[in-house]
């Protein structure tokens, strides 16, 4: 049964459906109301707000969905499931499927949404998301080695945000774990031979799940803060009726 409880708006960012048809995808769409739990659209303020919060650009002013309630059996059904497909900011657009063209930022957003939702499927989970994010609340967060979806967005961490280069098969075997155990240990997490079971690397995994997703995100929007910096000081010259120093803005 569709929730009664329904919303067009998220964190200040007005929420629209960009499905009507293909052509449609990846714009802003059209206004529409979603509908969701109480308790679940809470969680989607929450992330938000922390996503705006963690990224450079702040606050982005169109969040574009795929949708949330459908009739089917799982999470969309139940009123616990949002489709992320872009977010418009004035700067820069974020497109789910332009994951391998911006696979950093992809992770950065990742990284936050994770820190709210036990299921995030993504581009590289299978051809059915590669054009969306696929956030719900049916399992809890943290780490879990037997979940795909988490093995696959922590090989693809270690491998494009921390430099750790690992095959991304959604399998944590001896070289995903090894590559674990180092970052771990690089961010005084792990001391050496501290986590030499799978099971002790997992469960500190686990305990330091939340951490580990701050610093990706901070490395992911690394750049963007670059921009941002600038773009700031270009705006304050402007407001100020000076001309910036060559080379401030780009």
């Amino acid at each position: 049964m569709r929730p009664e409880n329904s919303f067009d708006r998220i964190a200040g960012a007005e929420v629209r459906y960009d499905r009507l048809s293909g052509a449609s995808y990846g714009t802003r769409g059209v206004a529409t109301r979603f509908h969701a739990t109480e308790a679940f659209e809470g969680k989607l303020r929450a992330a938000f707000a922390d996503l705006w919060e963690a990224c450079p650009l702040g606050q982005a002013d169109v969040i574009a969905s795929g949708g949330t309630f459908a009739d089917k059996p799982g999470a969309h059904g139940r009123g616990r499931a949002f489709d992320l497909d872009a977010l418009f900011w004035p700067e820069r657009t974020f497109v789910a499927r332009s994951y391998p063209q911006d696979c950093r930022f992809h992770l950065a957003v990742e990284a936050v949404l994770r820190g709210h939702f036990g299921t995030v499927l993504n581009y590289r989970y299978n051809a059915a998301h590669r054009d969306h994010l696929h956030l719900d609340d049916l399992a809890p967060t943290g780490f879990v080695p037997e979940h795909r979806s988490r093995v696959l967005f922590l090989q693809t961490m270690l491998t494009h945000l921390f430099d750790r280069p690992v095959a991304v098969d959604g399998i944590i075997g001896p070289e995903t774990r090894g590559a674990a155990r180092r970052l771990l240990q690089k961010l005084d997490r792990a001391s050496p031979g501290s986590l030499e079971s799978a099971q002790a690397l997992d469960d500190r995994l686990d305990d330091v799940w939340p951490e580990v997703l701050a610093v990706a995100a901070r490395r992911g929007f690394a750049q963007h803060a670059t921009t941002a910096a600038r773009l700031d000081r270009f705006r304050s010259a402007e407001d100020d009726g000076e001309r910036p120093a060559a080379g401030d803005a780009s």
